[in-house]
This record gives structure tokens, C-alpha cells and sequence, in this order.
């Protein structure tokens, strides 16, 4: 998955894959960033996903696909 992705998906999440895959990131360190707070994250019983929207936000994306110069992530 890539930020066009991202941005042209209907899904209301993404999986913690799809999005290690998105940054550039290994699975776990998404994980402890969900944990630590600076993802949001949405648990359905036993899994972890993130919602699409806030995370665009979060990566500074809006939802006509324009990339801020801000909103850089340290993950």
C-alpha cells in the first residue's frame, strides 16, 4: 500500500500491516506506536486497526490527496 492508496481507499481502516507497509516500517514498530499513543487506533475484539481518515491527518494528507509540508511522522 502506498499514500495514493491510502487516499483512494473506501475502507474506513487499515490493517497494521498496510500501514508498516505504507511508512516504510516494520510491523512492530507501528505496534508500539499505537501503544505509546501516537497512532490512533481502533480495537475490534482482539484486533488492532487504524482508522483511515485520522491517519491521513495524522500523515498530513488530505482527502484530495495534497501532502502538507507539515505533519512529517516519527515513528
Amino acid at each position: 500500500m502506498d499514500l495514493d492508496d491510502l487516499v483512494k481507499s473506501n475502507a474506513a481502516v487499515v490493517t497494521v500491516a498496510q500501514a508498516a507497509d505504507l511508512l516504510g516500517v516494520d510491523v512492530r514498530t507501528v505496534s508500539r506506536a499505537m501503544n505509546n499513543g501516537d497512532l490512533p487506533v481502533l480495537r475490534v475484539g482482539r484486533r488492532l486497526l487504524i482508522p483511515r481518515l485520522p491517519l491521513m491527518a495524522h500523515l498530513g494528507v488530505g482527502t484530495a490527496g495534497s501532502a502538507s509540508s507539515e505533519g512529517a511522522v516519527a515513528v
